[in-house]
């Protein structure tokens, strides 16, 4: 298998919707990833990304794009943290892509930008995620009851982070 993290102009934005729009992968995002994802909404986020100079890969595993990996910088006092976001298509999920990624992505932060902190706010019934970020040295900061509010319903939050070495 191979795995790679490619530039989202790099990818074919078909693949991207086709993994995106399933709502196993939307249970745990933002409202704002749609549900149904349709090719407009991977266009306008391949654009968004590019155009605002985003941080945000492709998860690409053995030519095709099943996910994506992205950090949001942030600014002001908090000017030296960014947050991470991921996803993968459920078909490869529990498979050890994300073993792979998830250090890639944050060793790649580390070593080029001044970051010195990097945030991941996970659903608490994710405990996939929770996990995954565990094991590779996220520690828990913080967990928020009825914080994120998603399809009519209140869910808790846990705050990880990982600390530049």
């Amino acid at each position: 298998m191979k795995i790679e993290l490619k530039k989202l102009d790099e990818i074919d934005p078909h693949q991207l919707t086709y993994y995106a729009n399933d709502l196993r992968v939307n249970k745990y995002l933002r409202n704002s990833f749609p549900y149904p994802y349709q090719l407009n909404d991977a266009l306008s986020f391949i654009h968004y990304s590019i155009e605002h100079h985003c941080l945000d890969f492709a998860i690409v595993v053995d030519d095709v794009c099943i996910g994506c990996i992205g950090a949001t910088f942030q600014n002001d006092i908090h000017q030296h943290n960014c947050e991470l976001g991921y996803w993968i298509g459920a078909d490869y999920w529990n498979i050890g892509i994300m073993s792979y990624v998830l250090p890639a992505m944050c060793d790649y932060i580390f070593e080029c930008f001044d970051i010195h902190k990097i945030i991941a706010e996970v659903f608490a019934i994710n405990t996939a995620s929770c996990h995954l970020l565990e094991k590779f040295g996220f520690i828990k900061e913080g967990y928020l009851s009825q914080y994120l509010y998603k399809n009519g319903q209140y869910f808790d939050a846990i705050i990880y982070s990982l600390l530049k070495s």
